[in-house]
């Protein structure tokens, strides 16, 4: 099977990184990265491409069947030795890197490496095992990301980071099911035991539909905690939120959009106080 640049890109998922990567826009922000060293930015950014492109190509890698089953028969989609390499190498290099930053760091990072590896990969394949799939994605698709730029560079975490850290892992689990529920066919096809396999379609949908409900009051205590002219800002964008998923069937989207306009808000009032 030959190799290029473009199915080489493919196999490393990048049209796929937009919203874990601006979980990280959104944390470097509130942890106001941008006053660090620029190699120190620079490392940081790198490590952060490399762990996306590590979990999202391990994921390829490991859900062939899957992948089969949906008709996605792409380029490098054959499990090998030098798949595998082209899937682990970012992986490896990120936690080289990483030790730039000292041990904890280092630790993290292997953490957090550990943790996208084994959601697709076996024996844990926490992924196929319901309600840690959405625990596991939570974390390192959410709050994993949301938190690194804070230990990387130093800054203190206080109540208000983590009621947003809350509110993205709440997010990660709502996205997971949305995936779920769009690969169920598939999935279940392959064998492969989701949260959404374990529960039904329908009662999986119901789940989402509450779930994406409840959303605002995941971020609320958050912008409590802001100034009242955020709150405001918060609470008008809510009524609408709860509006448009009241009265428009495809709540899904409504539920992206308010979920960027909300940490939009967040990112603003980080550098408005700055």
């Amino acid at each position: 099977m030959s190799l290029n640049f473009k199915s080489f890109l493919n196999y490393y998922r990048m049209k796929d990184w937009r919203a874990w990567f601006g979980l990280g826009v959104l944390g470097f922000v509130v942890a106001k990265g941008f006053l660090a060293p620029p190699l120190g930015i620079l490392l940081f950014w790198v490590i952060v491409v490399l762990l996306l492109a590590f979990g999202f190509s391990v994921n390829n890698f490991f859900d062939i069947k899957e992948d089969k089953e949906k008709g996605e028969v792409k380029d490098l989609l054959v499990q090998n030795k030098k798949n595998f390499l082209f899937s682990v190498s970012p992986g490896i290099l990120a936690l080289f890197l990483s030790s730039y930053f000292g041990a904890e760091i280092f630790l993290f990072v292997l953490i957090a490496g550990l943790i996208g590896f084994f959601y697709s990969a076996p024996p844990l394949r926490m992924k196929s095992r319901p309600f840690l799939d959405l625990i596991s994605h939570g974390l390192f698709a959410g709050v994993l990301i949301f938190l690194f730029p804070f230990l990387v560079f130093g800054s203190r975490l206080t109540t208000f980071h983590y009621l947003v850290t809350f509110s993205i892992f709440y997010l990660s689990v709502m996205l997971e099911t949305r995936n779920h529920l769009e690969d169920y066919r598939s999935d279940f096809q392959a064998g492969l035991q989701t949260t959404v396999c374990f529960l039904g379609y329908k009662k999986s949908e119901n789940l989402l539909k509450y779930l994406a409900f409840f959303y605002p009051l995941a971020l609320f205590p958050a912008f409590f905690m802001l100034s009242q002219n955020f709150l405001f800002l918060f609470l008008i964008l809510s009524c609408l939120f709860l509006f448009l998923f009241l009265f428009r069937r495809n709540f899904q989207m409504i539920d992206t959009y308010y979920g960027i306009l909300s940490y939009a808000a967040i990112v603003a009032s980080t550098l408005y106080s700055w």
